[in-house]
């Protein structure tokens, strides 16, 4: 390659060389680095699919709604809490005394997998199972989440003394097993068979499967390791008082610890009450601009935006970004799942028309403002690890500019307790979100289920967004605004946090009425 001599004596190619350099770095650098441009992690983007980011989607419902005006009346509507349903908190009192260690049948130990929500189940199980044995609980092992590496015990998360002492009159609980058990650990079970470790528990196990499996094992050697446990035990054919202290430990014994509520409780006044809240009041007599806005002063509403990669790889799902992101999709499917997620035998419409998309950030957007929320809402973004990264979320947004965080709402300093902890973060924004007065899951998981649920017991507006209707309505790209915001309000008037009644085999810890909860 001939290279040309400049003024001062330096070589450099020409612009056609150049040119040649750039194409010839384009096709070399992926094989040099080809971690930027395959899957960076569970919940991230790959860089390649990021310089890719799609377009907005739908542009013919989007323009209108960056223009949309809400009414009084509206805003008012929105933001008024739900009514009384009839239904009250239904916690029997344990009959008898405070538990010990001494009269029980022997020692549980449980090990859980799983993140936040997943153990807080757990947790519950495990208290029940006790109860169930006359046993006594060791307070249970939270396994390092292999997703995010979080190693967080679980007096690192909970209020352990709290815990304990919510429920000292239902259960015996201890920090840790006598000197006489210091064998039965962690690594013990992880070396080889061990007599004492319950590995064949079935998966919603019934009362009588642990007093026929568990209980032999805790009399004869006084202490049994239950693993996995995740899920082991049913939901249906126990008794009353078995199924209340579930709702017990979930609703009133697991409690953060105090440091994550006290940052909870900074974000919470920091989006109540915003530093610029005053500014312009003296306008309030020009138009019905602020009159609007003073319905939603004070208040707002907490966003769960689940969009990470595994859910849109899981999909098979088209999400506008091309090519690329259709093969960095596929490859991803492969690499983490081994070929037993395949490409779906459905088109992307009929995966739409059957609601089996979860929601890109722009189409809960455009749900949000369907229902009435506009640009001086505000949003407050929870556990959004989001494949495509900022580029993904700038439709969003657009659409609501107050749109917050823990990044944006608190210093490093005042998270640095919680920074790179996922399960502890996630505590943050669990705490959050049942203080908000609104809360939205953009597709179903185990923090949407666990909040829909507790903000169910505790009567708070909850919107579960419909995805049969929100995915018919997004492939119709010929569809106006004002059909589109008429349908999405029509279709979610019973999509608010009114009551579900649990029916056979679905889960107390999505649907607490009518096991925790009884009629007024």
């Amino acid at each position: 390659m001939k290279l040309h001599k400049d003024y001062y004596g330096y070589y450099y190619p020409n612009q056609s060389q150049r040119a040649a350099l750039a194409g010839l770095l384009v096709v070399l650098f992926p094989a040099f680095f080809p971690n930027l441009f395959g899957p960076l992690g569970r919940a991230s983007p790959s860089i390649f699919s990021e310089w890719n980011a799609p377009k907005a989607r739908h542009l013919h419902l989007l323009n209108p709604a960056l223009l949309l005006q809400s009414s009084v009346e509206q805003q008012s509507k929105l933001w008024s809490p739900l009514p009384n349903q009839g239904w009250k908190h239904c916690l029997e009192e344990p009959k008898s005394l405070s538990l010990t260690p001494k009269g029980s049948t022997g020692y549980i130990q449980v090990f859980l997998d799983g993140g936040l929500n997943q153990q807080k189940m757990g947790i519950c199980d495990a208290v029940a199972v006790a109860k169930i044995l006359k046993a006594t609980l060791v307070v249970p092992h939270l396994e390092v989440n292999p997703v995010w590496q979080d190693s967080s015990s679980f007096e690192e998360i909970f209020d352990l003394d709290h815990f304990i002492e919510v429920l000292r009159d239902e259960v015996s609980i201890v920090k840790d097993l006598p000197s006489e058990f210091s064998w039965s650990t962690r690594e013990y079970y992880a070396t080889g068979i061990r007599i004492t470790r319950i590995k064949t528990a079935p998966v919603h196990a019934s009362s009588d499967w642990y007093l026929e499996n568990v209980l032999p094992v805790l009399q004869r050697y006084g202490v049994a390791a239950i693993s996995p446990f995740s899920h082991r035990l049913t939901f249906e054919n126990l008794p009353k008082n078995i199924q209340r202290l579930r709702c017990k430990v979930n609703f009133q014994a697991l409690a953060f610890v105090p440091h994550i509520r006290e940052l909870g409780e900074t974000l919470v006044n920091r989006l109540r009450y915003p530093p610029n809240r005053n500014q312009g009041a003296a306008s309030d007599s020009q138009d019905g601009t602020n009159q609007i806005e003073k319905q939603g002063a004070g208040k707002f509403v907490v966003l769960h935006l689940r969009f990470d990669k595994d859910m849109a790889a899981h999909s098979a799902c088209d999400f506008g970004g091309g090519k690329a992101e259709k093969l960095a999709l596929a490859k991803y499917r492969q690499v983490i799942w081994q070929g037993r997620v395949l490409k779906s035998q459905f088109t992307d419409e009929e995966l739409r028309n059957q609601g089996r998309c979860p929601l890109t950030p722009e189409e809960i957007g455009l749900l949000l403002a369907a229902l009435g929320f506009n640009n001086s809402t505000r949003l407050y973004l929870a556990s959004h690890m989001v494949y495509g990264g900022e580029a993904r979320i700038s439709t969003l947004r657009r659409l609501f500019p107050l749109m917050e965080d823990k990044k944006s709402l608190a210093s490093a300093e005042e998270r640095a307790k919680v920074e790179g902890k996922a399960s502890l973060l996630a505590a943050v924004d669990y705490y959050v979100s049942m203080q908000s007065d609104i809360f939205i899951s953009a597709s179903p998981g185990n923090m949407h289920n666990a909040l829909v649920s507790h903000r169910a017991y505790m009567n708070l507006k909850t919107i579960r967004p419909s995805m049969s209707l929100l995915g018919k309505l997004f492939v119709n790209k010929s569809m106006e605004w004002s059909e589109f915001q008429h349908a999405v309000l029509d279709g979610h008037k019973s999509r608010q946090g009114q009551i579900r009644l649990r029916k056979e085999k679905q889960s107390i810890y999505t649907y607490p009425a009518p096991d925790c909860m009884c009629r007024a």
